[in-house]
């Protein structure tokens, strides 16, 4: 399981952070040759208008109002910090208003992140831009208010020995980026989905990009790549949500019927089924139900021989085995069946279940839960003359599967006999 999440972590995250490298190396590098004036300054609303186009259709106004972010990251950067940073020594203005801006913009990212939507996306985008815009008024208004104090606080080095001046940013600025890195960064190893993932690179990269005030490109060239990496985590996003079934994790029926479009000359497909599920959600609730299909559906995602696992529906899985015939691939379909029969299900008990996270995990491996064991059957056909394209495989192994059935249950039947 482990092993699974890391793997989906490393898969999740190395396009977003690819993208900002390359970034981060043409920047440093100076790789960009000098371009029409005008045309770097229009990619951040050319990608923006993309990412906002993306998230209102598919509803992710988290995405939404992080595009907004950026943008207006940008907009204070390039049109009204760097010009008053232009104008002599001695006005405060400046460094003030670059202090809050960094403090400011990693403490509404993460909170933006984690701030889920429940309601319509106008109501909830009107929440979101009422609160955060609240909170940069109310910083602005301090500051102008109290600016020595302002000073004081965001521009003071506190603590001079955990201070890294190569952030190019205030202490307590710098804090306030790494305390939501840290946040986002935990959301992500818990759950690796392409939306944390591109707020945790967004995050880092926005956070990289100030102090680049006075390079030529850095800002528009930074804020287009955050934009992009934002755009491609709602397609990502979205087509997960298309192809992958939400319960098991494993690709859905949408993206079996893309498979079976690709398959080759030679190949078998098997059909399972959990014996007497119906009888697991009647005596144990559908809580149980859900949990034995989690269960099968990890060990079928492990199954050897080349073959793949989908959700075809219901307690019914399809496993595809490019390149074998169907009695190749009995062995691996064996192995499956046997690890499942031996793996014990603990029933949970809701009832004198723990609230608390800590004790529940105290109080896990202590053996007072009633445990159930489950067992599937198995039907499997490969392509010939009879059956010469994947329904009719599939068909095959469906009434090899019936057979199973009717033989016992708990077995792998070929459609051949």
């Amino acid at each position: 399981m482990m092993q699974e999440r890391i793997t989906r972590l490393a898969f999740t995250l190395l396009p977003p952070l690819a993208i900002a490298l390359g970034v981060a190396a043409t920047v440093r590098g100076d790789l960009l040759p000098p371009l029409p004036r005008g045309l770097m300054e229009a990619g951040p609303w050319l990608a923006g208008l993309l990412g906002a186009g993306l998230a209102l259709a598919y509803g992710r106004t988290r995405v939404l109002v992080f595009i907004g972010l950026v943008l207006a990251v940008y907009l204070g950067a390039v049109f009204q910090l760097r010009p008053m940073a232009y104008q002599g020594a001695g006005d405060p203005a400046p460094a003030l208003g670059y202090a809050l801006l960094t403090f400011l913009v990693p403490m509404i990212a993460v909170a933006n992140s984690f701030w889920t939507e429940r309601y319509h996306i106008a109501m909830d985008l009107g929440l979101r831009l009422l609160a955060f815009g609240a909170c940069a008024g109310i910083g602005g208004g301090l500051i102008r208010q109290y600016p020595d104090a302002a000073e004081a606080f965001l521009l003071t080095i506190h603590w001079p020995a955990v201070h890294w001046p190569g952030l190019g940013m205030p202490q307590i600025s710098s804090w306030s980026l790494l305390l939501g890195l840290v946040i986002t960064g935990i959301a992500l190893v818990r759950g690796p989905r392409p939306f944390w993932a591109a707020q945790w690179v967004g995050l880092l990269g926005m956070g990289w990009m100030l102090p680049q005030l006075f390079h030529a490109y850095a800002l528009p060239l930074s804020a287009t790549a955050i934009l992009i990496i934002l755009s491609l985590a709602v397609i990502q996003e979205s087509f997960q949500m298309a192809f992958r079934d939400d319960l098991t994790g494993l690709p859905g029926r949408r993206a079996l019927n893309e498979r079976l479009q690709r398959l080759g000359r030679r190949y078998a497909i098997a059909m399972t089924d959990v014996d007497h599920f119906k009888k697991f959600n009647d005596t144990y609730g559908h809580d149980l139900g859900d949990q034995v299909l989690r269960v099968v559906a990890s060990h079928l995602r492990k199954v050897g021989g080349g073959g793949r696992a989908y959700r075809y529906g219901g307690e019914e899985f399809t496993i595809v085995f490019p390149g074998k015939r169907a009695q190749q691939c009995v062995p691996f379909l064996d192995e499956l069946r046997e690890a499942i029969q031996d793996y014990d299900i603990v029933i949970r008990d809701e009832k004198n279940r723990p609230e608390d996270r800590r004790e529940g995990r105290a109080r896990r491996g202590q053996g007072q839960g009633q445990t159930v064991s489950v067992t599937i059957s198995m039907g499997v056909a490969e392509r010939d003359a009879e059956h010469p394209d994947p329904e009719a495989v599939i068909k095959a192994a469906d009434q090899a599967l019936y057979r199973a059935k009717e033989g016992g249950r708990n077995r792998v039947c070929t459609h051949e006999g």
